[in-house]
């Protein structure tokens, strides 16, 4: 019988083992398949979505598995958490690459990153003008994306 976890790796998939690897965390198949399910889907998704996707793809995962990747994976920087004005709960987004920000669509729910070095710099001023040191960020702008704006 052939395991349900043995699946093909993209390239956006070995670029983020990698950084598991290299954070000093082991490769397991569940992890791998995990972030296949994660990279293959939507933009952004909710842990609900990705439970969905584990019991058809491989019922027998725990769900204690699926929720302790989602943790490790947001602290280690490669799943962002996305939250919605209007929503009980959170989505994620994959976060593979450098720091950056987040558009959030109030209508469609689309997500789009951004880099902006002015929002840096400002708050590069602000904690300079207050005294005050930033250990961690993230900003999200909510509004209406260009198609559900026009």
């Amino acid at each position: 019988m052939t395991s349900p976890y043995l699946i093909a790796i993209s390239p956006l998939d070995e670029t983020l083992l990698r950084r598991l690897d290299t954070a000093g965390y082991r490769l397991t198949e569940p992890r791998k398949m995990l972030l296949r399910l994660i990279t293959s889907g939507r933009d952004r998704f909710t842990a609900a979505d990705l439970w969905e996707a584990v019991q058809r793809e491989a019922p027998g995962l725990g769900r204690a598995t699926v929720f302790r990747t989602l943790d490790l994976l947001s602290e280690l920087g490669i799943l962002q958490r996305v939250h919605f004005d209007d929503a009980s709960c959170h989505s994620y987004v994959v976060c593979g690459r450098s720091h950056h920000h987040h558009l959030v669509c109030g209508n469609c729910g689309r997500v789009i990153d951004f880099e902006q070095s002015e929002v840096e710099e400002l708050l590069h001023r602000l904690t300079d003008r207050l005294g005050f040191q930033i250990e961690s960020h993230h900003l999200e702008v909510y509004g209406r994306c260009k198609n559900c704006k026009a």
